[in-house]
């Protein structure tokens, strides 16, 4: 079964209320795996990018698995729901937490909690994109992120 139509299947079982999750798991390469914009958008209007190596809500509660690429200028957000989980593989940028700010480099773990208030951006004089692992957990009844 190709990879499309698996996920396909998936994610009917989990909309039909079978909360198990897949049967048989995926292998992809991130090399293969598409760049699409997200909703987060920095003051130049360039949005934070992903590679979605997992998609959302495939296995219940989590919100996919990705691999993410900030340039400079990302507000700071929060999630109602959702743990958020981040590790970092390339380059260097800020994580503002709560209003501190901490510099990330390659081998930082972050675990943002639900309703932290939380943001990343790479400062103009860092040379290279910020690239890092990204998950996250929903919890409660709600599903929003």
């Amino acid at each position: 079964m190709a990879i499309g139509s698996s996920l396909n299947v998936m994610n009917n079982a989990v909309s039909m209320g079978m909360n198990s999750g897949p049967a048989k798991g995926t292998i992809k390469s991130l090399a293969e795996t598409p760049v699409h914009n997200t909703v987060h958008v920095d003051e130049l209007g360039r949005p934070i990018t992903k590679q979605q190596l997992l998609e959302p809500f495939v296995i219940p509660n989590l919100v996919g698995f990705s691999v993410a690429t900030f340039l400079p200028g990302q507000p700071p957000h929060s999630h109602e729901t959702m743990h958020e989980l981040f590790y970092i593989i390339e380059g260097r940028g800020i994580f503002q937490i709560e209003g501190r700010d901490v510099e990330v480099t390659p081998g930082t773990f972050l675990h943002m909690a639900p309703q932290e208030k939380h943001g990343i951006w790479v400062p103009k004089d860092f040379q290279e994109p910020l690239r890092m692992v990204v998950t996250g957990v929903t919890i409660g009844e709600k599903k929003r992120l």
